[in-house]
């Protein structure tokens, strides 16, 4: 699958890369095509390394406009305070076909805690606002949008020696868009995709990743995220 990563060149987006790269063909987008040349080439050294004979896909830096044009599924990686912006000067490069994956998530940190935000400034600025996903799906129709990553943290990413074991929990409304999303998780060693129902929930989907931030700052855990876990009653 070709795979273009817009803000490719972030934490998040160099995690995924290094990933994806094991199955598929990334292109690392950027404002900078210099950055993105870079760092598409430290990424792929890194990948040569690691995965040897094993490696099937490849590693390219590019704008981010021919990271849309180039790839059938686009995964935003941009800070959330950018996305929407962005997406309005890019939108003009997808097609009804491509997939948009939001790895978003709006939120603000207040003192030493992190509060989920909407994107948007409405007339309520608390939970009753719509999620990032749900805004980008907005700019980017018809290309359908998933939510998706958001509870995996992208120093599990990056540390390409790292067993993950970690839920990847999926939102969306267009069901061939959520089986392509999901295969790509499934193509990231240990990591599941949980599909959670319509995009409308992105939101509650979102507001995991400060639920999880302030468990760090207020337990002392690092990097925590999340697996679900099904009951199991013991046999007596």
């Amino acid at each position: 699958m070709k795979v273009g990563i817009i803000g490719g060149t972030g934490n998040m987006g160099r995690g995924l890369t290094i990933r994806l790269a094991l199955r598929h063909d990334i292109l690392v987008g950027s404002r900078s095509l210099v950055k993105a040349g870079t760092i598409a080439k430290n990424l792929k050294n890194v990948a040569r390394g690691f995965y040897l004979s094993d490696l099937e896909g490849s590693i390219a830096g590019v704008l981010n406009a021919d990271a849309i044009e180039g790839s059938e599924v686009v995964i935003v990686c941009l800070p959330a305070k950018y996305s929407l912006l962005t997406l309005e000067g890019l939108k003009e490069y997808l097609t009804p076909e491509k997939v948009v994956v939001s790895t978003v998530v709006p939120m603000t940190r207040k003192e030493k805690l992190f509060y989920w935000t909407p994107l948007e400034e409405g007339e309520d600025p608390g939970f009753g606002e719509r999620s990032a996903s749900e805004s980008i799906q907005e700019i980017v129709a018809p290309s359908p949008v998933v939510t998706a990553f958001q509870t995996v943290p992208a120093a599990y990413l990056n540390n390409i020696d790292a067993v993950l074991n970690v839920d990847v929990l999926i939102a969306g409304d267009d069901d061939l868009a959520l089986a392509k999303v999901s295969k790509l998780v499934r193509d990231i060693p240990n990591l599941r995709p949980l599909r959670v129902g319509p995009l409308v929930n992105s939101k509650w989907v979102e507001s995991i990743t400060p639920l999880l931030l302030n468990a760090a700052v207020l337990n002392g855990l690092h990097d925590p995220t999340i697996r679900v876990i099904p009951w199991m009653p013991s046999e007596e």
